[in-house]
């Protein structure tokens, strides 16, 4: 397939085969393939035989507990309007007793509880088409537990990393500590270019480690808000198949999507339906979802799905560091899951998706009434909570005095247009409003004009002034 080439005419049924076990071979890390496993943990599974009589694992006993029930009263996902239910019979109480607390309070498997790791399996299933034929599912301690050890285990000292320019700031200090070098691909208002992905790849170095993985916020991307086309992840899909790289799809915003476009497919799900006969072969992408934006960020629940072999490595990880992602919240979420069901789980994040887009409908309203008179310019996101915005800034503002960072293949051309991170410090703050300096989305910290502003939290009178307290910011 070429690039550019019509979607519709790339897809199929026809059964791609899993790629071999041998393949991962060059892509796990040192550390991933000399890491021991758990001598207690690797016996989980031995013990949970029918009639097996427990005297393997230090386990507390649950008599000593000091907790006898957990009540949640939970929304109706199908309760009417807004988030906020309409009345007592919008709240449905579950209680979580006796063998569910005692579960939830006690150790459980690296992988995830059993059985919400079978619920969200069966949820990627619907949702990705995947099979367990050709990947599984582990549970972390959300979606950044889970990047730190999927990194891990497939960086060495001196790697590449491709990600997108700008990329989630998050994701850059995880990558950095691994001691590799970060390879930053241009994007723009239809996500990653694959004419900038294709050049990068086609003038490696030779002699020099070629890129392990891209890495890719294809949803609402963090920071910039934009959505990747459908035909730009067909193109970098068929790149890493032709360069032989692996894509890590970090979708936190997946069910945020309230664009007026049909949503585009994840990179997962077409990797099963997009066959090239030269490059058949399914386990080139680990997709990383999250509870977090839709359920409640403070139960630390996320989950990776995909090839068995980097999974085992990152659930060997996790029995040698944290031992488990919390069972406690995972019991919550399997309880509140469960009561709703998958048709339920799709009801409260439509309706969440809704919530956000109303969000940003006011947002926009307010960002043309005080910076639309070229103050700033922007790109109306059609998922998540973000809008990256260029600033105007004046020359007023002092820019700090930096080295020159753009980097070969960069497209650079606000580095020249103002600096946010300066303005931000000494106009932005000083006039009551924060929003995130875009330097921290960039790999090399190259000066830009851009910001981050989050629209999550605020209210209409928020959104309001705040913009206007910007505004004026930008006109001292």
């Amino acid at each position: 397939m070429a690039i550019g080439t019509d979607p519709a005419a790339s897809t199929s049924k026809i059964a791609q085969a899993t790629l071999p076990d041998g393949f991962y071979s060059k892509f796990l890390s040192n550390a991933a393939q000399t890491r021991k496993a758990s001598s207690i943990r690797s016996l989980f599974a031995v013990e949970a035989l029918p009639g097996m009589i427990p005297m393997l694992v230090g386990r507390p006993n649950p008599a000593t507990y000091p907790f006898e029930r957990v009540t949640l009263d939970v929304k109706s996902p199908y309760a009417s309007g807004s988030t906020t239910p309409d009345s007592q019979s919008d709240i449905e109480t579950i209680d979580i007793v006796g063998d569910d607390l005692s579960e939830a309070l006690q150790y459980s498997q690296s992988f995830g509880v059993p059985a919400l790791n079978k619920w969200l399996f069966t949820l990627m299933q619907q949702e990705h088409g995947v099979s367990q034929a050709d990947a599984r599912v582990t549970i972390g301690a959300g979606s950044q537990d889970l990047l730190y050890k999927a990194f891990t285990a497939i960086v060495n000292p001196g790697d590449s990393i491709m990600v997108e320019a700008p990329t989630y700031p998050g994701v850059i200090p995880v990558i950095d500590a691994l001691r590799c070098e970060i390879v930053q691909i241009d994007t723009d208002s239809q996500g990653i270019s694959p004419t900038s992905l294709e050049r990068t790849l086609e003038e490696w170095p030779l002699g020099k480690p070629f890129p392990k993985v891209l890495y890719t916020v294809p949803y609402g991307a963090n920071p910039t808000g934009v959505t990747t086309s459908l035909v730009r992840r067909l193109d970098n899909l068929q790149l890493a198949r032709k360069y032989n790289f692996l894509i890590f799809e970090d979708d936190p915003y997946y069910y945020l999507y309230f664009g007026e476009d049909q949503r585009p497919a994840s990179y997962l799900s077409l990797e099963r339906t997009v066959v090239d006969p030269q490059q058949r072969g399914i386990g080139r992408v680990l997709r990383f979802d999250s509870l977090s934006k839709i359920f409640a960020a403070g139960l630390r629940v996320g989950w990776a799905t995909g090839p068995k072999q980097i999974l085992n490595a990152m659930d060997g990880h996790t029995s040698t560091a944290n031992l488990q992602p919390p069972t406690f919240s995972q019991i919550v979420a399997l309880k509140v899951l469960q009561s709703w069901g998958i048709p339920g789980f799709r009801a409260h994040v439509d309706r969440v998706a809704n919530f956000y887009k109303g969000k940003r409908d006011a947002f926009e309203k307010y960002m043309q009434l005080h910076l639309g008179n070229g103050l700033a310019e922007w790109q109306t996101p059609d998922a998540a909570m973000f809008y990256w915005v260029k600033l105007n800034i004046p020359e007023t503002v002092t820019c700090s005095v930096r080295p020159d960072t753009t980097t070969a293949g960069s497209d650079d051309e606000d580095a020249n247009q103002g600096d946010s991170k300066t303005f931000v410090e000494i106009k932005a703050v000083d006039n009551g409003v924060i929003v995130l300096p875009g330097t921290s989305s960039f790999v090399d910290g190259r000066t830009t004009a851009y910001v981050r502003i989050s629209f999550s939290l605020l209210d209409e009178a928020q959104m309001d002034e705040g913009l206007r307290r910007l505004s004026e910011a930008l006109k001292m």
